[in-house]
């Protein structure tokens, strides 16, 4: 509890927009989250209660009786405008706050009266009529949208679907290479060490990012994202180091924080960082080396203290060849290196990983399907899965929209995966030559996507660090 009162997710002190907003001298005004725990309160609200807002950021809305209705705008999603409370003297508006359609909290704004002069409690309609007439509602309306579209624009940074708890056992299977990589994970969690995730696309390494993350001293601090390809060139600085008022036009009044500052005492994850352009790149390895950030159109400067981990699904060193990516930057960000291995070197996995999406995707779908069929898994077994873990989900959603029963049959799977390789095998394949060429070749790229780590290329291949270096001498791998 004490860490959610004392994450800065907001930063309200460096946004005056969320000041004005937020407190109103004769409003009282509160964020709650759609776990019932207060997450902002006004000072006017505070001085109402009677109380600190110590006592109250960071605690379930239960715990104080002011407002019993706040739940339900959450468990309904239905908005309570204009409600007034005769015993409390309150006219309340609650509004829950909806993001990717999902209903993430709700803000409440409350108007207090003196009703010493109403002898009759309301009883007549007409009293009541009066008091509401004296009220601006369109300036309550209009400042409830508002300060919804700041929390719209912060949603990203509420953290309000953590994976805390969880840690290294977000991570599904049980093939040597996830293992060992489940051991790596509680190694490095509570390190400061920069982190740089390489794997194919659709492997999973966010979620390995959040596992990290979750599992070390910085659990209960933000994690917060960065999608380095999806972000226009000219915005991705505003984007991650904030602006000041009036730096450009357009610019937000009371400017923005950036991600790193949102990130300040947590983690910040710069997925794709292979797409991050030269110019940024040298932006980003002066934060990595002086601990600060500037904000653009600022002349000071804000020290921050953030763990950095990157993804990438591009050979970075081939990168630094060609000149696109700056090897300072690499060496930086390379500290401690994690190869996620894609699907088809794991396929020991895929029966574990299909279980627990089937499950997943009940929830989703609102569906009941409880097992595969032996010919189905049989089938997802011997595809090649180059979209790897992403596929697999992919798939799997699309046969239960067409699955009838409670056991997922191999007639609901897409046509490829009933498509049998053998026609790709030469006639004159030879079975013996073609298993030596084939070990040599996966031995060769285990230590190439491990960058010749020996012991995670040996759990990459599922064998001893003493079998390898045996098979790594009889086919002269050096």
């Amino acid at each position: 509890m004490d860490s959610i009162k004392n994450t800065d997710v907001f930063n309200m002190e460096e946004s005056e927009m969320l000041k004005q907003i937020f407190n109103l001298p004769y409003e009282g005004a509160i964020f709650v989250d759609h776990q019932g725990i207060i997450r902002l309160v006004n000072d006017t609200l505070c001085t109402y209660l009677d109380l600190t807002q110590e006592q109250l950021i960071g605690h379930h809305i239960d715990e104080f009786e002011f407002d019993p209705y706040l739940m339900n705008v959450i468990n309904t999603g239905r908005p309570d405008l204009l409600a007034f409370y005769p015993h409390n003297k309150v006219l309340a508006t609650r509004q829950p706050v909806i993001a990717d359609n999902i209903i993430i909290g709700v803000v409440a704004r409350y108007e207090a009266f003196d009703l010493t002069c109403v002898k009759k409690n309301l009883i007549d309609f007409d009293d009541y009529i009066n008091i509401i007439s004296r009220i601006n509602t369109q300036d309550i309306m209009q400042n409830v949208a508002k300060f919804m579209h700041e929390l719209k624009s912060y949603q990203d940074e509420f953290n309000l679907e953590p994976v805390a708890g969880a840690g290294k056992e977000i991570i599904k299977g049980m093939s040597p290479i996830i293992k060992a990589l489940r051991e790596t994970i509680l190694w490095i969690g509570s390190s400061p060490s920069s982190v740089l995730i390489s794997g194919e696309s659709g492997t999973g390494k966010e979620l390995f990012a959040q596992s990290i993350h979750y599992s070390g001293a910085r659990a209960e601090k933000p994690f917060v994202k960065v999608n380095c390809a999806a972000i226009p060139e000219p915005l991705l600085e505003s984007e991650l180091f904030g602006y000041v008022e009036g730096a450009f036009t357009g610019a937000r009044k009371g400017g923005k924080i950036g991600k790193f500052e949102q990130a300040n005492g947590g983690t910040i994850f710069l997925d794709e960082i292979g797409d991050m352009p030269l110019s940024m790149q040298a932006k980003l390895l002066r934060v990595l080396q002086e601990r600060e950030i500037e904000r653009i159109g600022d002349d000071h400067t804000i020290p921050v203290d953030v763990r950095v981990i990157s993804a990438t699904n591009k050979d970075l060193k081939w990168m630094i060849n060609q000149g696109t990516f700056r090897p300072d930057l690499y060496y930086r960000l390379n500290v401690v290196n994690l190869y996620i291995p894609p699907l088809r070197e794991r396929t020991e996995d895929i029966p574990i990983l299909v279980h627990y999406y089937l499950e997943q995707l009940n929830t989703k779908l609102g569906l009941k399907i409880q097992s595969i069929e032996d010919d189905a898994m049989r089938a997802l077994l011997q595809y090649n899965w180059p979209g790897n873990t992403r596929e697999l989900i992919n798939v799997l959603e699309t046969s239960m929209n067409f699955c009838r029963h409670a056991t997922l049959t191999s007639d609901t799977l897409p046509l490829f995966l009933h498509r049998q390789s053998v026609d790709e095998i030469p006639v004159d394949y030879d079975l013996k030559s073609g298993k030596e060429v084939a070990e040599k070749e996966r031995i060769s790229t285990a230590l190439k996507r491990s960058y010749g780590n020996r012991q995670q290329a040996a759990a990459i291949l599922g064998i001893s660090r003493t079998t390898l270096y045996r098979l790594m001498k009889k086919h002269q791998i050096e």
